[in-house]
Parts: C-alpha cells; structure tokens; sequence
C-alpha cells in the first residue's frame, strides 16, 4: 500500500515536473517577429515574446531584452499570466519609450513674418519650429490641471538630451500676486453658477508685450495655497490691466493673501531661456528654444496617452532593472494581481505618475467634484481618485495582494510617483502592498497639489526606506487603515503650498491603525503653513514612534481637532514651533460632525460599533460619547524638544503630556547639524527621559546609491 502512494507521488512529481519548464525569449531592436525568440534569432517586441509566453501556461518564463531602446506605439499588456520576469540581457542597458524621437536636420527655423514678430528679439533667430504634421506626430495641447480636475495623461512634451523642456511661462521661477478681483468666476466647490468668467486685476508691465494670447493659459493658487489650477484665458485689457479667464477654478478667485499668485504660460513672447517651448495645436507645431549647453544629442515628444505597462489578472510577475520614460501616461499599471512586482527600474520624464496599483476613477470632469462616477472605478488611470475615495471611503480599487515596486528611481514625472491602494476597508482585510527603497523627486512637474510622491490607500500597505523630495506639494498622501510608514526620509516638498503636510491625511475618524516610525522629517519650508506629520479635519488613531523632526515647517506636527494620535519617542529639533492642537470641530468645523455630516456618513459606512472597527480600534466604538467634538485622547510622551521656539500652539487639556525633555542644551549629539549621526554613547537623553527607546538612525532611509 504505502509502496503504491509512493510511486503514484513520484508520478505526480515527475509529470508536474515535464509539464513545467523554464523558458526564455530573446527579444532585440534589431531583432524580428518572425524568428524563433532564441539568443541568436530574437524577437523584435516584446509583444511578440508575451504571445508566445501565453502558449506555455504552465512554465516559468523570462523574457530578456537586449540592449537599446524599444518605441512603444500601445501599452504592453500582461495580462492572466504567472511565473514571468522581464528584464534586460546580461546587464545591458534598456530603455523603453512612448515617444517619437525627431531628427535634428528636420528642424526648421521660424520664418513666419507673425511669429517671428511675436518672438524676443534676441532669441528670435535661435528659435526652431517642429512640424508635427509633416512629423506625423499626434499634438495634444494643454489642458486644466490641479486640485478637483482629474489627474490625467499630459500634453504633448518635448525632452532634450534627456531633460523634460518647459513650457514658456511668465514670470520664469516665481508667481504674481493677484489683484483686485472683479469677478470670482463661477466657484463650483460650492455649486455656485452663473456668476461669469473670473477677472482679476495685475499690476505688472509685461502682460502688455503679449500680441495675442489665443493658446495661453494661466495657472497658480487662485483662491487656497493647497489648492493649484490651470484655465485658459479668455482676454486680456493691458489699459484696464485685468485678465478674464475662460473657464472657472474650483474655489473661485480670491485676493489679499501671499500664496494667491498666478503666472501665465503658452505664450510665443516669453521664449526667453533654453529649454522653453510653446504648444501651437491649432497649426500643429513646436517652437522651442534649444539648450545652450552642449549639443543635442537626442530629441523626443511624447506621444503613448495609455500605461506603458499595464500588468493584470497576473501572479509573480517581475518588470526588473527597465529604464520607462519618455510617454504622456503612466510608467506601469497593475490591477487584481498578486506577487508583481517594479523592481530596480528607472522611471522618469513622464508627464503622468509613474506607478499605479489600483483602478482609478475618471467619473465626471465637473471641477465640483461632485459628478457622477462609474461603479466599479477605471482601470489605467487615476482621475478622480480623490473624490472617488473622499465620496465612497469603501472604494475597492482591485489593487490585490502583494504587490509593489522596489528599489526603484522615480523622478520628473507629471503628477506623483506612486499611487498604491489594496486591502478591503469594510473587512478590514489587509493587502500587503509595498513601496520600498526608493528614491522618488520632482514628481509635480505638471499636476502640483495632492499628487503626491506616493499616495496610499486601502488597508495593510507599507511605504519603507523612501526618499522623497522637491516636489511643490506633499510627500504622502494617506487613506485607510493600518498602514505602516517606516525608514523614510522625506525633505524639501511642500515648496509651494500653503496649509499642507509632508505626510497628510484627515477628515475621517474611521482611518485608524496607522503607523509611522523612525522617518525623518526635515528641512521644510516655514514660510507658509507647512508641517511634517498633518492630521487634517478630526483625524484619529495614528501612532508615530521614533521620528525626527528636523527644521521641519513652520509647526512639525498639526492635529486638526482629531483623537488618539500618540507620539512617543520622538525628536523634535530646530523648531519654530512643534505642536500645533486646535478644537476645529466646536468651532468652523463643527458641521462636519452634525448628524448626518461627513463624519456620522463615514463612521456609519465602517459601522464603527460593530467588529471588525470596534474589536480592531475599541475607542473609535464610543466615538460619539462623552465630548467628541474637543481633542481627546492624544499623547505625547517621551520625546525630546531641543531648541523649540514654542512647544504647543493649542490647549495642553487636548494632550496627555508626560515624560517629555524640553531642552536648549546640547543631549549629546555626534554632530547636531546632522540629527541622523545620533547621540554619542554617553548622551543624557537616556537619564533625561524614562525608558526611552534607541532609534536605529542606521537603517533610516534610501539605500540606493545618488547617481541621479
């Protein structure tokens, strides 16, 4: 008997054996579809190799990509596939593009007497002009972009010698104030319609250079310093010096605060620095002024609107050691997948975000916000994300189950580098989706605010050893549910905006069980309301232990009228002011408590009486007695306040205060410039503060070399 089970294992094993091989496809530049994918005769898609990899369902397949550059007319679909890896052969260097590249002798000077005329004297005759129709190159112009548009594929962009160009824009590196507003324009935030087109007054002498400004678009902070937009104008009066623009902005237009400032682009006469072009769709061309610095090397617009890479219905499916640039959408998309995994790669010069786990939504393009939106959400795109999630906090993106990208370069892309959801809210149900050691910057060349370099949703995720900076805006943007946020460095972003964090989240008690530990928060701007750590509009139940906080904003930490938020462990260093408590909810915001408000419809949605919320956050259970419009419950205990300016902006009552060292003498630092070289072995922060705990400044941050 046992003699039969063990041959009719053996069987088993060696059947499954044959059935399962492992494969690899060769695919080259130079390469052609009709060969047989071998080293010697590749393929020349990788398309070809992912067709010949769905007739052989049950090995394990990689397909190696030899050296060069692989122009990309279509997304590259993987899809109901497992057990692949694509990736470069023997380490040669791979690059793969939604561009088409332009070749230099097809460049034309300008030599139309109108255009010429609109042109700066002095750079007049160093100005080139592509014809995209004579190219044969789709032209996509400008479009509305920021906060309440959906984040979309960009317009047509030029990169030179590997550098994303400019659009032309007046002023070049700062914003106008705006003027007097005569007219807020239509303000759909809150449904008011039929007022106009807003026109605001300006108080600058160059506006009255522009000959015309058909194609010209203005964008800026127009009414909130959160809250960036793009709209063309409609007319411009250089006597009355006023501008009218020909769509609304979602808040109206506002004056009267530093942060509402506008600054124009698309505009023929202010070609005024290399590297600036001007989208004329209407005729079909490019005019740019070329950098000055070395010769061009390579010229690429780009065209591919659809992921690069959309990846679904897949498990353990690798993209490793890719270059993806160059493309108007995204880098890679991956939807209802398990074990996928972005490893390695470089992912840059895009004008959408890079990575993309989870459905988006595209809804409606009404800038309230409040149109409708399709049931199941969108796949290969993010849209309107935001309002999908703000508006329906159950949103199921089919972002499955471990799933991530990882020691990864994201940098000059359009709007965000990672947008990662997964997990089930309702159950409570943990995903497990990544985003590890990876260095993500200039990730808002296009879309400024609430694109963040990632933003992360669901349940169970984890961000770990993330560099994050020079973006305009926030670093991470949060929603869900126990989340882990750990080892990351984040620094220089919110460069532009006013009233916003680093890493943000709020207006729901339900999203609770997040974690932050041992990140280092610093070198923020303090200029407008800037913070580190943000707990926007009643945000509960966050733990953050083991975090520096180094010049860190103009206050490091804001809770925003929420509960439970315990900081322990912390160090808070060179700042202007640490903690910033406020009781919003008995005040301005205390409608979003009114029953039937925002948080009853939230609270009610998770059925927060109810396991799996009560038995996973007992506090949140009793939300509602007692005094739940006054900060309760939040801690700080244990942390170190060394040369603070002001420990607490808000009551003392709304925190549990203990244990904390509030000191301008040095703890013990090795070097008190660089908090992330620790203490010296006989620091007194041990005496000073009860049981406190060592931070492994060791293992904080990106462990990619800097070679960007």
């Amino acid at each position: 008997m046992y003699a039969l089970r063990f041959f009719v294992i053996l069987f088993c094993l060696i059947a499954t054996t044959t059935q399962a091989e492992r494969r690899t496809w060769f695919v080259s530049p130079r390469g052609a579809d009709e060969n047989d994918g071998t080293l010697r005769k590749p393929f020349r898609t990788i398309e070809r190799a992912l067709t010949e990899t769905a007739a052989h369902p049950h090995d394990t397949i990689e397909i190696r990509l030899r050296g060069g550059t692989y122009v990309l007319q279509q997304t590259v679909e993987i899809s109901g596939l497992h057990d692949l890896t694509v990736a470069p052969y023997g380490g040669e260097r791979v690059s793969v593009t939604g561009s088409r590249a332009i070749e230099f002798r097809r460049l034309k000077k300008v030599t139309d007497p109108a255009m010429r005329g609109r042109l700066r004297p002095e750079v007049r005759d160093r100005v080139r002009m592509i014809d995209a129709r004579a190219e044969q190159i789709p032209l996509t112009g400008l479009m509305p972009k920021g906060f309440g548009h959906p984040s979309l594929p960009a317009w047509s962009e030029l990169f030179v010698n590997g550098q994303p160009l400019t659009i032309a824009r007046w002023p070049n590196d700062t914003m106008a104030l705006i003027g007097k507003v005569h007219c807020t324009g239509d303000i759909p935030r809150d449904a008011k319609y039929g007022i106009g087109d807003p026109v605001f007054e300006y108080a600058e002498e160059r506006p009255a250079a522009w000959q015309s400004v058909e194609g010209a678009w203005i964008g800026g902070y127009f009414a909130w310093g959160y809250a960036d937009d793009m709209i063309p104008i409609r007319r411009i009066d250089t006597a009355a010096r006023t501008i009218t623009g020909a769509a609304p902005s979602r808040y109206g237009f506002m004056s009267g605060a530093p942060f509402r400032r506008w600054y124009a682009l698309n505009l023929p006469e202010e070609i005024d620095r290399p590297g600036e072009y001007v989208l004329d769709t209407a005729n079909e061309k490019i005019y740019f002024l070329p950098p000055q610095e070395g010769p061009m090397e390579d010229l690429h617009v780009s065209v591919l609107e659809t992921p690069m890479f959309a990846i679904e219905n897949c498990r353990n499916v690798r993209l490793l050691g890719l270059t993806l640039e160059y493309s108007r959408g995204m880098g890679v998309y991956i939807e209802e997948s398990e074990n996928v995994s972005v490893d390695s790669c470089v992912i840059r010069n895009l004008g959408y975000v890079g990575v993309c786990i989870g459905r988006g939504d595209i809804g409606s393009d009404d800038v309230s916000g409040s149109g409708s939106l399709s049931p199941e959400g969108a796949p290969w795109i993010v849209g309107h994300l935001g309002n999908r999630i703000y508006n329906d906090i159950l949103f199921d993106r089919r972002a499955g189950r471990n799933n991530g990208v990882k020691n990864c370069r994201i940098y000059r892309t359009g709007a965000g580098g990672v947008s990662m959801g997964g997990g089930d809210r309702a159950t409570l149900t943990p995903a497990g989706n990544y985003v590890e050691n990876c260095r993500i910057h200039d990730f808002n060349r296009i879309e400024k605010s609430y694109r963040p370099g990632i933003g992360i949703d669901g349940v169970g995720n984890r961000i770990a050893n993330c560099e994050i900076f020079d973006a305009p805006s926030m670093a991470i943007l949060l929603h869900g549910n126990d989340h882990t946020v750990e080892y990351c460095d984040m620094h220089d972003v919110c460069l532009e905006v006013d009233d916003q964090g680093a890493l943000y989240y709020g207006r729901d008690p339900s999203e609770q069980g997040n974690r932050v530990r041992y990140c280092y928060f610093h070198d923020l701007p303090s200029v407008h309301r800037v913070s580190a750590t943000y707990h926007d509009d009643g945000a509960c139940g966050m733990e953050v232990f083991g975090c520096v906080y180094y010049k860190a904003g103009s206050g490091s930490v804001l809770i925003g009228g929420g509960h439970d938020n315990v900081y322990r462990n912390n160090l808070f260093i060179d700042l202007p002011q640490a903690i910033h408590i406020d009781n919003r909810m008995e005040g301005w915001g205390r409608g979003l408590l009114d029953a039937g408000g925002i948080v009853d419809r939230r609270l009610r949605a998770v059925r927060h009486t109810e396991p799996p919320y009560a038995a996973a956050y007992p506090a949140l259970a009793h939300y509602w007695e007692g005094t739940p419009r006054t900060p309760r419950g939040n801690v700080f205990a244990g942390n170190l306040f060394y040369r603070v300016g002001r420990l607490l902006d808000g009551s003392s009552a709304w925190a549990d205060w203990s244990n904390n060292w509030v000191t301008t003498e040095d703890p013990g630092w090795v070097d008190p410039t660089d908090p992330l070289k620790g203490f010296v072995p006989d620091t007194r922060i041990y005496r000073m503060i009860d049981r406190f705990a060592p931070i492994p400044f060791e293992k904080i941050g990106c462990r990619l070399p800097k070679i960007d």
